[in-house]
């Protein structure tokens, strides 16, 4: 009896989700099984980074071509941009939907796990895998070698709780430094402004998440700050594709960056990486298994806000993300603390 060894993974969200499923993918085509990949997220030209990884057979954010494909497994992820694929014998296959419980998953496993146990279950003789992977293009860059810093301010406007602020004053303290990202990672601000009636009528009401607050920020304005470089920084805003940054970044030595998707190709790369949180769940997205990664944070007891739905901080969308101890935890982690955490883990002093 004829019996199909082919999985279609279908995933969605973010970049940085996306590179999450990694693990389980390769340890369902280590257990035998060919895999199709659709990525149907947030993020363009994301397949350009699975384009001959060994352990898809084909990428695509169409689906067309896995319509007249028959699958024995069939995984939609979380977030997709699309309706599920009713594939050639879509009736008949096993339908599994990997969600991240916001309640209580963070107490149960990191998003990487939400994967690699689903793959466990299905392959169970084959070694469990945590390290994410991605590929690069062969680009090579002159100008990059392996001491060379690369600073990801990403994030953009819809996760800027998020986004630190200092790494143009950063750059003016490393030696040999780059930039990626798009342009509108350069924009930064975790406040808004009231006009003046507003703050005279509400007065301190305006502090927190009331009904006054509500009301007044329809009349508020935002107060988005560019974040500035040095000239001696090699600055490739906006310049690259994904998997030549990519290439950049394996090419380079070390990561600094918040908590967004190249940051996590980085960790996919296998690059010493040090993401600098605030609100960002550890547990969630950078759990303690990643050896290459090594976080840099404040500790207040608010956080991480992403694990207290109550609390009403984190926000991924274009608002103001309120809190009530005017982010604290990204505001007070100083260029200093970035410098002495970096250079005692890379036991060099990367100092200009």
């Amino acid at each position: 009896m004829f019996i199909l060894k082919t999985i279609l993974v279908h995933l969605g969200s973010g970049m940085g989700n996306m590179l999450m499923a990694t693990p389980m993918i390769e340890m369902l085509s280590r257990g035998g099984y060919t895999i199709d990949l659709c990525l149907q997220g947030e993020t363009p030209k994301v397949e350009t980074l699975f384009r001959h990884w060994p352990h898809i057979r084909t990428v695509s954010p169409d689906q067309k071509p896995f319509l007249n494909q028959e699958y024995a497994i069939y995984i939609y992820g979380f977030e997709v941009n699309d309706e599920p694929i009713h594939f050639k014998n879509f009736n008949d296959a096993v339908i599994l939907h990997p969600m991240w419980d916001w309640q209580k998953g963070f107490g149960l496993h990191s998003e990487i796990e939400l994967y690699s146990n689903l793959a466990k279950f299905i392959v169970p003789n084959v070694d469990n895998i945590t390290q994410t992977s991605c590929n690069a293009s062969e680009r090579i860059f002159d100008d990059i070698d392996d001491d060379t810093c690369v600073l990801i301010p990403g994030g953009g406007m819809q996760v800027i709780i998020r986004k630190w602020a200092k790494y143009g004053e950063l750059a003016k303290k490393i030696k040999n430094v780059a930039i990626v990202g798009l342009p509108a990672d350069l924009n930064h601000s975790n406040r808004i402004i009231f006009p003046k009636w507003c703050k005279n009528l509400f007065g301190k009401t305006l502090n927190y998440q009331g009904k006054a607050w509500h009301f007044a920020r329809q009349f508020a304005e935002r107060l988005d700050e560019e974040i500035l470089f040095p000239e001696h920084v090699k600055n490739y805003i906006g310049r690259l594709s994904l998997e030549d940054t990519a290439a950049l970044i394996k090419q380079a030595g070390y990561v600094i960056g918040n908590d967004c998707g190249i940051t996590h190709m980085a960790v996919a790369l296998g690059k010493p990486v040090f993401p600098i949180l605030g609100p960002t769940s550890r547990r969630k997205v950078f759990p303690s298994f990643l050896s290459n990664v090594s976080i840099i944070s404040k500790s207040f007891d608010c956080q991480p806000c992403q694990e207290n739905t109550k609390l009403g901080v984190w926000r991924e969308d274009k608002s103001q993300c309120f809190c009530p101890y005017s982010i604290r935890c990204m505001e007070e982690i100083s260029i200093n603390d970035v410098l002495n955490h970096v250079s005692k883990k890379l036991n060099r002093d990367i100092r200009l």
